[in-house]
């Protein structure tokens, strides 16, 4: 059946997915530059966005088509899926369409009835502006996209002519977008999403941010990065290597009204305090109430680049407000579903796009809302997540020292008269900052830079679904450190590994093709596969927390040396089934590899305080 009208000529096969009728190599391929209503570079006029835009020939005067839109700050700087951006006339880019544009969106989605469109984000590649780290500029560059084919926003064919001769229309465009993304790019998507701007149908951020804070300082810490004290790309510095090399960027970056020193100041990078308005700005998630687009949510569990803290609390804020969703969680890093599960992926996309942006009636909001790929690599649905039946399972240190389920919910006793040097409830370790984890830890045996606490081989299968919490009473040396958890399966099994680029996945040399080519723009990618290896243990999930932050991250609060003090400590988010015989163990210690280096302390742990609670689904 062929549909025709405002929303575009489609036909839905027997698949229940749109179908290829237009041609990719005949396709119109042009870009415009979009007018924002402000000056973010401070050079005496309006910022200009360039838009990269590819659609069907076939219905241009014919029928509307809607957006499917990846903005990103990369385009110039890195390569998108191992494609980048590229211009007929590479010596005079400003005035070139592109014959490239990177990944398979386009070649996929233009013959089936859709545009699709690549925008530099403010102040990157060929976009005027400043590119502020996911603050309102930065998701004002997104949004431009958004109110232009909606009408609300002025474009332009060349960037130095803004005469009204030279304006853009987007009388080809159904002004129904979705905008879809991994890491930064998806990002964009959250903060757009959280503007309610009219005309963003639905987004699909892939291993993407929520709050900018748990990112750029996790549970109130930095992360390991190249300078001495760590903060790995912290805002500022990330600012200035996005920055577009085109023309004029230092006098723009060090005068733009939310410059270099804005960014620097505002992310706080020496506290490492949630503020308004700098972090508040970044946190879409604290905007779900104003979310007017649907949300497809795909992440990995062992990303250890966009962590798990950016979904659980997202993931819960968007079901609060009733925002229609869906989510995908693999068992990899940093790697995207086109990877990790190729074809339910491509056709499960469609289909959700054929919904949002097509009206075609499908029944994909009729299926399972989470589908979730287990331990064993299997993918499971279900109807919720974390999945239906998890419960709080609490678990302690018993008199032997054995980690045991079945400890009382409850605070632990009071620390001031069981914490006396050498008293039994009491453990210690010295500073120290250890790697990942070691070989079976040593056979269980104590270390002194972390405390390990093993239990008995499990009975049954323990189905780990959620959020993770440690909490601990314990004194420091040091009144602004690290402490740092683990959840560990030991046995043998066949697990992901996370290589230092954060990825799980190998590829190989054999290689698939993904939609139409033409002559320029060849959508073949190489096949990838886990990259997993049989070993004795595993790192299910972790957690950490800077102990000036015990008391909120809002709040900077060193703790007195040698003083008592309760602390909770959230872990990433997981799902992951710990199998029949084999043990979970609880680590704890001053730091890891993954955080930057801090000052070191020695601990004290009240062991009667101790507990670890597990959201289980047995």
């Amino acid at each position: 059946m062929t549909e025709q009208g405002t929303s575009g000529a489609f036909r839905v096969g027997a698949d229940g997915t749109t179908e290829e009728l237009f041609s990719y190599e005949e396709a119109i391929r042009q870009f415009v530059y979009i007018e924002l209503p402000f000056d973010g570079d401070d050079d005496g006029r309006n910022d200009l966005i360039r838009a990269d835009i590819i659609r069907p020939r076939e219905l241009d005067g014919v029928a509307k088509v809607p957006v499917i839109m990846d903005p990103s700050p990369y385009y110039e700087r890195l390569d998108r899926h191992n494609d980048q951006k590229k211009y007929l006339h590479p010596d005079d880019k400003w005035d070139s369409p592109l014959t490239v544009f990177p990944f398979f969106y386009d070649n996929y989605f233009v013959p089936r009835g859709y545009a699709v469109v690549m925008p530099d984000t403010s102040g990157t590649a060929l976009s005027d502006g400043f590119c502020d780290i996911g603050g309102r500029r930065d998701i004002a560059s997104c949004n431009a996209v958004v109110d232009w084919v909606n009408g609300r926003a002025k474009a332009y064919w060349t960037r130095d002519d803004r005469s009204e001769a030279n304006r853009a229309y987007a009388d080809w465009c159904t002004g129904a977008v979705a905008a879809i993304g991994k890491s930064y790019d998806g990002s964009l998507a959250n903060g757009m999403a959280a503007t309610g701007v009219e005309g963003l149908k639905t987004i699909v951020p892939i291993s993407a941010i929520s709050s900018q804070y748990d990112w750029y300082h996790p549970f109130g810490c930095l992360l390991d990065g190249d300078d001495a004290d760590g903060g790995w790309y912290e805002p500022y510095n990330f600012a200035e290597y996005l920055q577009s090399t085109a023309h004029g960027k230092l006098q723009r970056f060090t005068t733009a009204p939310d410059g270099y020193k804005a960014l620097k100041d505002g992310s706080d990078k020496e506290r490492r305090s949630y503020n308004e308005p700098f972090w508040g700005e970044r946190n879409y998630r604290a905007h779900a109430g104003e979310f007017k687009a649907s949300v497809f949510l795909v992440h990995g569990v062992n990303d250890l680049n966009v962590m798990m803290n950016q979904v659980d609390r997202y993931w819960a804020a968007l079901g609060e407000a009733g925002v229609p969703r869906k989510i995908w969680l693999h068992q990899y890093g940093h790697d995207d579903p086109f990877d990790v599960r190729h074809d339910a992926w491509v056709r499960t996309l469609n289909r959700w796009f054929d919904y949002w942006l097509l009206g075609v009636d499908n029944g994909i909001m009729d299926e399972p809302v989470a589908s979730v790929e287990g331990s064993d690599g299997v993918w499971r649905d279900y109807a919720s997540w974390p999945v239906p039946g998890a419960a709080d399972h609490v678990w302690g240190v018993s008199g032997e020292g054995v980690l045991a389920e079945g400890a009382s919910d409850a605070e632990g006793g009071d620390a001031s008269g069981s914490g006396d040097e050498g008293s039994a409830a009491v453990a210690h370790f010295a500073a120290g900052r250890i790697k990942e984890l070691t070989p079976l830890a040593q056979a269980f045996n104590p270390h002194e830079d972390r405390l390990l606490y093993v239990s008995a081989p499990l009975a049954a299968d323990a189905h780990v679904s959620g959020t993770p919490r440690v909490r601990l009473r314990v004194r420091a040396t040091a009144p602004d450190t690290n402490l740092t958890v683990q959840l560990i399966e030991y046995g043998e099994g066949n697990y992901v590994q996370v290589n230092p680029d954060l990825h799980a996945i190998v590829e190989l040399k054999e290689t698939r093709t993904c939609g139409q080519s033409s002559p320029d723009d060849k959508p073949t990618y190489p096949v990838c596969v886990p990259r997993r290896s049989t070993e004795v243990q595993h790192v299910v999930t972790r957690g950490w927390i800077a102990t000036a932050h015990a008391a909120g991250f809002d709040a900077y609060a060193p703790t007195p040396v040698g003083e008592w003090f309760d602390v909770e400590i959230p872990m990433l988010a997981t799902d992951w089934t710990v199998r029949a015989g084999h043990r979970i163990a609880l680590q704890i210690a001053n730091n890891t590899t993954r955080l930057a280096k801090v000052p070191e302390s020695g601990f004290d742990v009240d062991l009667g305080a101790l507990r670890l609670v597990l959201p289980v689904a047995r």
